[in-house]
């Protein structure tokens, strides 16, 4: 169970990441940065669920 918590841990510090470099292009207006992001995020989302599968 350890190692899980582990990997999970890892996954969030990655997501906190993007959400923070984000926040950021949002702060600073850059929509193509900020739409480059989301879409990272929507990838590396869906490419875990597939993982778990």
């Amino acid at each position: 169970m350890e190692e899980n918590t582990i990997i999970f841990k890892g996954y969030l510090r990655s997501i906190m990441r993007q959400l923070q470099l984000l926040e950021k292009a949002i702060d600073t207006n850059n929509i193509e940065d900020a739409k480059t992001l989301i879409n990272e995020l929507i990838k590396d989302t869906q490419n875990n669920i597939e993982d778990d599968n």
